[in-house]
């Protein structure tokens, strides 16, 4: 499997690790669909009610339920199933599991965001180096997974600009509302600032390459494949920088929903 820039194979016996440690988590599909409310918290180690947490529950449930229906348990057979497609993988999650069915009506028109989704195809390509369970080659059609950190940093680094009523909604910390036409509008734009930050990015890396290339004694090979840097390798730094700065940051704007 091709690697982007910045991702290593893992040793093998880190490889082989990872594997086990990926068919054990695999395995739990049954203690899943036995999930309620207070084992979410103890799952994640929570000292407090979460919100929503019956329907996080409900959620798990449905995961390990769609597991053992489809897939004999094992979150492996899902990955294996896409065929090393990451688009596969993310519709294949659509299509068994209703809770990643993450869209909304803007305007008249179907807008499909599948952040959750996204993001287990991102988690597992991390996870596996792009190796392995984790190779796709078609990572690179995954968009930013868009949700509530990274806006803020995309508006502080001036690639989004909110309204006046917007500002004022998110700074005062109201809800913004699930499927409202200010929901949508803050993660299309997200994605679409991401792809345009990423594609002027690879731009610049492409240059530099052959500027490199143009002062070394030694040619570049034939079809050697430019640097690419990926939408959701962009979004990790982005949430990593949000994350790390966020007692300093703006509120981000806050929405009840699953899908984030």
């Amino acid at each position: 499997c091709v690697l982007p820039m910045n991702t290593a194979a893992p040793a093998p016996a880190a490889a082989a690790a990872a594997a086990a440690a990926a068919a054990a988590t695999a395995a739990a599909a049954v203690p899943l669909m036995l999930s309620l409310g207070p084992g979410v918290q103890q799952l994640l180690g929570w000292h407090r009610e979460l919100p929503a947490q019956d329907e996080r529950a409900r959620l798990l449930r449905e995961v390990g339920a769609g597991l053992l229906r489809h897939f004999h348990g094992q979150a492996a057979e899902l990955v294996e199933a896409a065929g090393q497609s990451a688009v596969a993988l993310v519709q294949l999650l659509a299509a068994h599991f209703p809770g990643f069915r993450d869209h909304s009506i803007y305007r008249g028109r179907q807008v499909f965001f599948y952040k959750r989704a996204q993001i287990f195809v991102g988690d597992v390509y991390g996870a596996f180096s792009g190796q392995g369970l984790g190779c796709f080659g078609d990572i690179g059609q995954l968009t930013m997974f868009a949700d509530y950190r990274v806006p803020v940093v995309l508006r502080l680094m001036g690639l989004l600009q909110y309204s006046a009523e917007l500002q004022q909604q998110v700074e005062s910390k109201q809800e913004v509302a699930s499927g409202s036409e200010a929901e949508i509008e803050l993660r299309a734009a997200s994605v679409v600032a991401v792809e345009l930050l990423k594609d002027a990015a690879n731009v610049q890396l492409l240059q530099r390459q052959q500027l490199q290339s143009d002062g070394s004694s030694e040619k570049q090979q034939p079809g050697a494949a430019a640097p690419q840097l990926l939408s959701i390798q962009l979004d990790w730094w982005l949430w990593s920088e949000g994350e790390r700065m966020r007692t300093q940051h703006p509120p981000h704007h806050r929405t009840l929903t699953i899908y984030y």
